[in-house]
């Protein structure tokens, strides 16, 4: 694959990804949505992927990269990149370097191959690094903190009814229908993509158009749902990626993800290597994402990983919430967490990935402990849980204890 210079990014050529709440952005960790010519953001409910490739915005980030700079927007990838890390676009360049040709890149799009689907909010969990624009169970627990004649003008009440776009849009399905010949990478991520009906519907309507060979899928799961008729298709597709959030074990996993249950979680990880047993088309993956909760039992839950037996390890770096980022940690707990990971007796492999956590984590601009501890409270008093019971040593470090 012939490309301009070793800081080139793909996607905003030939990738879209829909958010939870129907706007549009050239991948998950671009800063900036899709606008319009007039400035407007664009829409699933009403936008073409045509109208959205060639729009000005887009032409401007591909410019940008033909020229060898580094687009603001992508600026989470230059700041992990800058650390060591793996970024977003390195990984996007491996993971489909088997079905990008080579040709000349231009300000023009190319056809589409890659679609990171996130077909609305609706979630089972609401996880402590959330929020409503990606969980229907989140922003209706805001919700309940509300006066009732505020609640339609409410923030949370807005994300929640964005969230229900792709049972709303008769475009989205027919555009995503034109664009089918083209793609060959589908990730679906959330919400929950286990709960949401309508994108097994389009599985199976590649299946019967003898598409799904030449499709490789990949999700992310909270790990709470085992869906029973999904083997029958996935059986049909190129490559089934399922990777599963896992921040952390036991009751300290479930502060991080209320309403999930460990147990639960567990044993449904169980059937999936079962159901990979069966199908060799089918792959286990982890997804942890590292953040103020789980920064200082990085041990223990890289102990679990690798006694799962995944085919792939990600570490993923918490960029938003802002708040509960390990670079927005006071100086006193990132030296806490700096020790604490220094010290860790792990793989090659987790070592690497922990020494580039620090670079990180040092990287960024501490927030005042007193701004941090005001969204902690916030939750922990809505669901009458304590940071300092499971996580006293991060509770005592920003002085919540």
């Amino acid at each position: 694959m012939k490309l301009p210079h070793d800081q080139f990014c793909v996607l905003p050529w030939l990738s879209l990804e829909t958010s939870p709440t129907g706007t549009i952005r050239p991948c998950c960790l671009a800063l900036d949505e899709i606008r319009d010519d007039t400035g407007e953001k664009f829409n699933l409910k009403t936008a073409t992927f045509s109208a959205v490739q060639s729009s000005q915005h887009m032409q401007d980030i591909r410019r940008q990269f033909l020229a060898g700079q580094r687009p603001a927007t992508c600026q989470r990838c230059w700041s992990e990149e800058d650390s060591g890390r793996t970024s977003k676009r390195m990984h996007t360049l491996d993971r489909l370097k088997h079905v990008i040709s080579d040709h000349e890149w231009t300000e023009d799009a190319k056809p589409l191959l890659f679609l990171d689907l996130k077909l609305g909010n609706i979630c089972n969990l609401k996880c402590r690094i959330c929020g409503s624009w990606s969980s229907s169970v989140y922003a209706t627990e805001q919700l309940q903190t509300v006066p009732v004649a505020e609640k339609k003008t409410n923030y949370h009440y807005v994300m929640l009814r964005a969230g229900q776009w792709p049972r709303e849009s008769e475009v989205f399905w027919h555009e995503l229908e034109r664009h089918l010949d083209h793609i060959r990478y589908i990730e679906f991520t959330g919400g929950e993509p286990f709960m949401i009906p309508e994108h097994f519907d389009m599985l199976r309507h590649l299946v019967s158009s003898g598409r799904a060979g030449e499709i490789e899928i990949h999700y992310n799961t909270n790990g709470t749902h085992f869906p029973l008729d999904a083997e029958a298709i996935w059986q049909h597709f190129k490559t089934v990626e399922i990777a599963f959030s896992i921040d952390d074990l036991h009751e300290r996993f479930e502060y991080q993800r209320t309403n999930a249950i460990w147990a639960e979680v567990n044993n449904n990880i169980e059937q999936y290597r079962l159901m990979r047993a069966r199908n060799p088309n089918i792959q286990l993956q982890v997804c942890s994402t590292v953040n103020m909760f789980n920064v200082l039992y990085l041990t223990e839950l890289s102990t679990w990983i690798d006694q799962q037996g995944f085919d792939f390890v990600y570490w993923n770096m918490l960029h938003e919430p802002v708040h509960f980022s390990i670079a927005s940690l006071p100086a006193t707990a990132k030296q806490l967490v700096d020790d604490r990971l220094r010290a860790a007796q792990v793989s090659s492999f987790h070592r690497r990935e922990f020494d580039r956590m620090i670079d990180f984590m040092w990287a960024g601009h501490s927030l005042d402990a007193d701004h941090i501890k005001e969204h902690v409270r916030w939750l922990d008093r809505l669901r009458k849980q304590n940071l300092a019971q499971h996580h006293l040593e991060m509770a005592q470090a920003i002085g919540y204890a």
